[in-house]
């Protein structure tokens, strides 16, 4: 009878440290738990929050846009002055084509990205930007994953997909 009092305290306390773990929201360093910070990361965006959005960005982050190529911006204050005014006045679409887990514990995703300018009419918005292939690289920093490299320059994507290995 004591062992299995043992045994059943010693089960509830698992329980309590998993769950306990599992609340605090720790990102696991798998496919899965990176998809949601990237439905995040797009939720954020068009929720036009830009202090919530910039926390998903390193502080390191270098970043392109397409449009803009030789700007590459390096670190959030420089992203956040380029780009919080973009995201108080698009929305943002992802469709992520490839995943990509690295030995460092990194991500590479692929995917495309898709710049939809406000306002909306009904389901119509006033004008779209696509640009595929564009590439996120992610680092689980803290207790979250976070973007620390973005481009949506095609060029700068292909020759990121080629040195993450990435077809």
């Amino acid at each position: 009878m004591q062992t299995r009092r043992t045994a059943l305290k010693v089960a509830a306390a698992l329980l309590t440290l998993h769950a306990t773990v599992y609340a605090q929201g720790k990102a696991q360093p798998n496919e899965a738990s990176l998809k949601e910070a990237i439905a995040s990361y797009v939720a954020t965006w068009n929720r036009h929050d830009v202090q919530a959005w910039s926390a998903l960005l390193t502080d390191d982050i270098w970043y392109t846009e397409a449009e803009d190529y030789y700007q590459r911006m390096k670190g959030r204050q420089a992203v956040l002055a380029f780009s919080g005014d973009l995201v108080k006045t698009t929305d943002l679409k992802w469709d992520v084509k490839r995943v990509k887990m690295m030995p460092d514990g990194t991500a590479t995703v692929v995917l495309s990205h898709f710049a939809l300018i406000l306002p909306k009419t009904g389901a119509k918005y006033a004008s779209t930007f696509e640009s595929t292939p564009s590439v996120s690289r992610w680092r689980i920093e803290g207790d979250r994953w976070r973007m620390f490299f973005f481009t949506s320059h095609k060029g700068s994507a292909l020759v990121a997909m080629q040195k993450d290995g990435v077809s």
